[in-house]
């Protein structure tokens, strides 16, 4: 590392440790948000920049930064690039190789390595794996590639949140808000009884009560979902039921999920499921009779 990027990085090590203080966040979750943080912005300045759209926990803490659910994960969908993982870790070799000798970090390209990935059961994607080093520290980094959704309405760039504004910004493509919801929403009714995802009933509650959406865009947004992931009717669905609803191992499991992300305000699932049942149900609904199908 240069001399100039070493010295770089002693001094946000010194911020991050003052950000925490200002804070409730530990410090290596810091440091965790940090490293994403400074992988997307080499995304963002890339020739690729137009293929990769953000999305998950990354996209959500973009919208509303260290307010929202604490997460450390990087997803990216990809767009009009080869699925083929030798041409992507090629891809990503050239995208982390970009210096920048403000944020002190590097990448160890030879560590790069990928394996094949399954995600929401049968949609293909890679996972990459990488370290990255800020002087002494030296962090374990993993993002998920997808392919084959559909963004509805398109694509659109934002300003990801920076925890030290006085660095580069990070400007980069990302999936619609409405989209988020409606992959989430796919994966309660797909899931139903066997989900055990809480994050995504979290996320959807979160969304539609911080959020004006409006809802016709967001049933083209489902109905675009349902529609490309080939959604099968389901006469034994449970979700919008009072069984699904008060069913004693999900509510624990809730809570158990409320306190791993250390969540202050102890929303109820029943509060949660409340909204989705309000906003969503009709528009689950609506699907199916344009479809033809009584549900």
């Amino acid at each position: 590392m240069k001399k100039s990027a070493k010295n770089h990085a002693k001094s946000v090590k010194s911020r991050l440790l003052n950000l925490m203080n200002e804070t409730r966040y530990q410090y290596m979750y810091l440091l965790a948000r940090y490293f994403n943080e400074r992988l997307l912005y080499r995304v963002s300045v890339s020739r690729y920049k137009d293929n990769f759209l953000l999305k998950g926990g990354s996209l959500l803490y973009a919208m509303d930064g260290l307010d929202t659910r604490p997460t450390i994960d990087i997803d990216f969908m990809a767009m009009q690039i080869s699925r083929d993982r030798q041409h992507l870790e090629s891809v990503f070799c050239e995208i982390l190789s970009t210096e920048c000798d403000e944020d002190g970090v590097t990448f160890d390209i030879e560590s790069l390595t990928s394996e094949p990935i399954t995600i929401e059961k049968q949609y293909p994607g890679t996972r990459f794996y990488v370290r990255a080093h800020m002087d002494t520290i030296v962090h374990n980094m993993t993002m998920d590639i997808g392919f084959g959704d559909v963004v509805t309405p398109s694509p659109a760039s934002i300003d990801f949140p920076l925890l030290l504004p006085t660095l580069p910004s990070i400007n980069i493509q990302a999936y619609s808000i409405e989209t988020v919801i409606a992959e989430k929403f796919h994966t309660m009714i797909d899931r139903d009884v066997t989900n055990s995802r809480m994050k995504d009933f979290f996320d959807c509650y979160q969304i539609m009560t911080t959020r004006e959406i409006d809802e016709s865009v967001l049933y083209d947004a489902i109905k675009a979902t349902f529609d490309n992931r080939e959604l099968q009717p389901n006469p034994d669905l449970k979700l919008f039921t009072e069984d699904f609803v008060t069913d004693k191992a999900r509510l624990s499991r809730w809570t158990t999920f409320l306190k791993k992300i250390q969540w202050e305000k102890q929303t109820p699932f029943t509060t949660v499921m409340d909204v989705i049942k309000e906003r969503l149900e009709k528009m689950f609904i609506k699907y199916w009779r344009e479809k033809g199908f009584k549900s």
